[in-house]
């Protein structure tokens, strides 16, 4: 079976702002936690548990990233909370379609999750990091 597996590159995923850089290596550490534990068998059980784990620690942190653009008048806050909305939707839906008969889907959940963590990072979080830096603010 596939492992995925995300590695933290302080000089390609660090934003500059120290609570949401912790808050992403933390995401990462969830899902690869999920991704070992599948590569090694899991039962759904424990894969599901993981799953709703890392959708609850993510909606945290969402909420977290929002509340620090609102608070620093992030002109693009509308469209990157939909990104956000969007991301948990698609989420939940991927995890409704995982029970106990379809356990063999954990690998494709986890292959979401590994591509939405670093690609919204990499990406959307990016531009937020470029906006605090051009303003000179200093996020924590």
């Amino acid at each position: 079976m596939q492992k995925f597996h995300l590695a933290w590159d302080e000089s390609r995923h660090s934003l500059g702002i120290p609570s949401l850089d912790r808050q992403h290596r933390g995401m990462m550490d969830l899902v690869n936690e999920l991704a070992e534990a599948v590569a090694h068998g899991c039962s759904y059980e424990q894969a599901h548990q993981q799953m709703e784990k890392i959708l609850d620690f993510v909606a945290d942190h969402f909420a977290d990233e929002e509340a620090l653009m609102r608070k620093h008048d992030f002109p693009g806050l509308k469209q990157h909370a939909a990104e956000h909305e969007k991301l948990l939707r698609e989420a939940a839906t991927l995890m409704e379609t995982y029970d106990a008969g379809h356990a063999d889907r954990a690998l494709l959940i986890t292959a979401f999750l590994t591509d939405c963590v670093e690609n919204h990072i990499l990406h959307e979080d990016r531009v937020v990091s470029q906006y605090f830096r051009e303003q000179g603010i200093k996020a924590d």
